[in-house]
């Protein structure tokens, strides 16, 4: 069978959110990263900007990925204020100080319900589809030394550790989540894992998932059905002496 390279990401961090079709003051999160998260992570690593819309959305399309819960999350949810009147018309993102519009030029009190997924650990093997802008070295690059912050989901949700972590050849993500071993502080076990319908075994649980985002008008833009499944990861590797 035939087998194709994977990057292996490792996403950690006290806090993490990937965005769900949000309605008034409500944000919620899903329970694992997203297609479009996950371009808008590499887009940041490669230093696109806003304009480069058009490219992010055929990196989104071109996305081959699984994922797996390695350490389950908990959600907190933050009530959140903001003074819009006092925020002015710079602020802070990520690359510095910018005078921009939007709801920056707003004024009054923005009230929020923001939901976040909070001590979660995420295993995710990330391939290509043909379309691409970019190739996995690319990527792989981008995600050693990025060329802007990088943060999970939200900015503020700083990774932990590093988040390119290695490569595993497989012939579809669900084998390469089970190929690449756990963290050596981990006890083996079966877990939680999802993977892009047609990319691993045809009995896991299927879900729709509204997690395509058009990166030009900044607006969701579609669904794709993953499945769910448990998956039983490689054993870990020994510790280093």
């Amino acid at each position: 069978m035939a087998t194709t390279s994977f990057l292996v990401l490792r996403l950690d961090a006290p806090m993490q959110s990937w965005g769900r079709v949000a309605m008034d003051p409500v944000r919620p999160t899903h329970s694992h990263p997203t297609r479009s998260g996950l371009a808008g992570l590499i887009a940041s690593a490669l230093g696109w900007r806003y304009r480069d819309g058009a490219r992010t959305t055929a990196l989104q399309d071109a996305l081959r990925f699984g994922i797996r819960e390695d350490r389950p999350a908990r959600i907190l949810r933050d009530y959140h204020t903001a003074d819009l009147g006092r925020i002015g018309r710079e602020s802070w993102t990520r690359w510095g100080m910018e005078r921009r519009g939007g709801g920056t030029a707003a004024s009054g009190t923005q009230i929020l319900d923001k939901h976040y997924l909070a001590d979660a650990v995420f295993v995710v093997v990330l391939g290509l589809h043909d379309g691409s802008p970019v190739d996995l070295d690319e990527i792989a690059q981008a995600l050693r030394t990025p060329a802007r912050p990088l943060f999970l989901g939200r900015k503020g949700c700083l990774p932990a550790t590093p988040i390119l972590v290695g490569e595993v050849q497989a012939p579809n993500s669900f084998e390469a989540l089970a190929a690449w071993p756990t963290d050596s502080r981990s006890s083996i076990r079966e877990v939680q894992c999802w993977y892009q319908d047609g990319d691993g075994p045809a009995e896991g649980e299927p879900e729709e998932i509204w997690d395509r985002r058009d990166f030009v008008t900044d607006r969701f833009a579609g669904s794709r059905i993953v499945r769910r499944h448990r998956v039983r990861p490689a054993a870990p590797r020994p510790a280093e002496e």
